[in-house]
């Protein structure tokens, strides 16, 4: 039986504090030009480019794992339906829909867009916040496929194996992807992101990032660049000097003879904001689905980690161009 919503007055749906927080994260999204170059419909009479769209940003917003639980909360939550634009239970997208809308989105000129999106709100928020990308951290974080690696063949094609070390210096293998991340260290916001398989060397990743994050804003020049050991490079600690006219603060690798040196109070101090980046991390696989991955090959795996990025991007302008700077951590972050 079809439940149709007309008595989800529209004035109550906008006092629903996630309600509210959907429509400011809808509204800071510059999403215009992607979803005209979508086009609508897709899918069955009704499941427009703008419901699949907004719901799979509503998806990460509420930190669901999988579309079935979203198609769930659509249907128990009318007023998160209608936040979406969805009149009718019959409007709800199937898992099927949601399929072939990821496949469309993850097309290359679609993946472009999408980066777009990420890249027009790194140049907002460095006019809404100050010091913006003053000072800057890059580290990965390893991301396992929704795959099984020990099978052959291997569900997910593109996924590859790697190894790394756990805080007690245990090595664990996985199957997966990498989020390479440029963030301030500040605000503990994504500037520049790159996602490659899981055997790719962090160092050669470092400078994706910087150059992403240069042509993305131009008057891009941190004063710091804060990086860990598996950076240590000297051609990286080179490249940060001279073309981005920043400091490099950069743990030396112990086999590293040539660049040994002396780590001052001053200079343990700016790398302690390193932690910054590990945090975000975090905070991303926990309340943004970052972690949740239920897609094969590595550019769906790419859009689904820049709707995290996008989605935690459009939270903190949204709360910097409201006068709540102070809060921009506690609010993008904090579960729904």
């Amino acid at each position: 039986m079809t439940i149709y919503y007309d008595s989800v007055c529209a004035e109550n749906v906008n006092t629903v504090p996630v309600v509210r927080q959907l429509h400011a994260v809808f509204k800071s999204i510059p999403d215009t030009d992607l979803l005209a170059a979508l086009k609508a419909p897709t899918g069955r009479p009704g499941y427009t480019v703008e419901i699949l769209w907004k719901t799979y940003i509503a998806m990460t917003v509420l930190g669901l794992p999988t579309f079935a639980s979203l198609i769930r909360t659509l249907q128990n939550n009318p007023m998160i339906a209608v936040a979406c634009g969805i009149m009718s239970e019959d409007g709800i997208p199937s898992k099927f829909a949601y399929s072939r809308f990821i496949r469309k989105l993850s097309q290359p000129d679609f993946i472009v867009m999408v980066k777009n999106v990420m890249r027009e709100l790194t140049r907002q928020l460095y006019i809404s916040i100050p010091d913006f990308g003053k000072s800057v951290a890059i580290d990965s974080t390893d991301l396992k496929a929704w795959s099984n690696g020990n099978k052959k063949p291997a569900s997910d094609k593109n996924a590859m194996w790697a190894v790394k070390s756990d805080t007690a210096g245990k090595k664990k293998y996985y199957f997966g992807y990498k989020l390479h991340l440029l963030a301030d260290t500040q605000s503990e916001l994504p500037i520049a992101a790159n996602v490659s398989t899981a055997s790719f060397a962090d160092v050669r990743a470092a400078s994706r990032v910087l150059s992403h994050a240069r042509f993305t804003y131009r008057a891009f020049h941190p004063e710091f660049v804060i990086c860990d050991a598996g950076y240590s490079s000297e051609k990286l600690i080179s490249l940060i000097k001279r073309q981005y006219r920043a400091r490099p603060i950069i743990k030396i690798n112990p086999t590293h003879k040539k660049l040994r040196f002396v780590e001052s109070k001053e200079w343990q101090g700016i790398y302690s904001r390193r932690s910054a980046i590990e945090r975000m991390f975090s905070r991303l696989k926990t309340y943004r689905r970052l972690n949740s991955i239920t897609v094969h090959g590595i550019r769906k795996v790419t859009v689904h980690c820049f709707i995290s990025l996008i989605v935690t991007q459009a939270q903190a302008l949204h709360a910097a161009t409201h006068n709540q700077i102070a809060s921009v951590r506690q609010c993008i972050y904090a579960p729904v």
